[in-house]
């Protein structure tokens, strides 16, 4: 298959289902959780090759630290709670990049096991 039939595939896929599955989908694969059902893990496969492709997600790291660095300097002026909450959410979206990425790599017999 080529890259545009696997996309198209993977949107008429994704449109096809509910939007509570596609939120759940979507959810579990930034967790990295397992899916039950092999149907659905086969589109949550596809979901994380699809979000691994686009631009924002290659080139992670180069927009990230610079973010991440001036996001602190911004907030470090306003209160230092806000230091903590720059760190969470910096530390939510590198969860997200790994686990993105392992479902991406995970073959897709695998994962839904």
């Amino acid at each position: 298959m080529t890259a545009t039939s696997d996309t198209t595939d993977f949107s008429a896929a994704w449109n096809a289902l509910d939007r509570t599955d596609r939120l759940r989908l979507r959810r579990l694969a930034r967790m990295g959780r397992p899916i039950d059902d092999p149907h659905l893990a086969s589109i949550a496969h596809a979901y994380a090759r699809f979000q691994c492709a686009r631009p924002w997600m290659r080139f992670f790291w180069l927009w990230f630290i610079p973010g991440v660095l001036i996001a602190l300097v911004a907030v470090a002026g306003i209160h230092p709670v806000l230091i903590g909450v720059v760190l969470a959410l910096g530390a939510q979206a590198v969860w997200a990049w790994f686990s993105l990425r392992r479902v991406a790599r995970t073959s897709v017999a695998l994962v839904g096991a």
